[in-house]
């Protein structure tokens, strides 16, 4: 159907084209929804998640979150005998905890 592109429209290859214009929109949407996927947008990240699943999200064994928490070191709720966080949060938490570079110049100074 690419020939039709440098072809002039008749109206005999109106619904040709329009049907090669329906396929190419399908290909796109399944294109972007596998990015959305990959990417992780399009996702609701507030939403309460347990303890299990926070310490997948950080890369952490359940008992280093557990520590974590008792030292109220990281942002979670508590509701009744349940620990609750928020994967966002979880997220945000990693980001502030950013570690600013060396300077290049100021790893050398003596």
């Amino acid at each position: 159907m690419n020939e039709t592109i440098k072809e002039e429209l008749t109206m005999n290859a109106v619904p040709k084209a329009v049907n090669y214009l329906i396929e190419e929109v399908a290909e796109m949407r399944a294109l972007l929804d596998k990015m959305e996927k990959q990417l992780g947008l399009g996702v609701n990240r507030h939403r309460p998640i347990l303890i299990e699943q926070a310490a997948e999200i950080l890369q952490m064994k359940t008992g280093t979150v557990r520590r974590l928490v008792n030292d109220r070191a990281i942002p979670h709720y508590k509701r009744e005998h349940n620990i609750y966080f928020f994967e966002d949060e979880l997220i945000k938490w990693i980001e502030d905890s950013k570690i600013k570079p060396i300077s290049h110049t100021s790893f050398y100074r003596k």
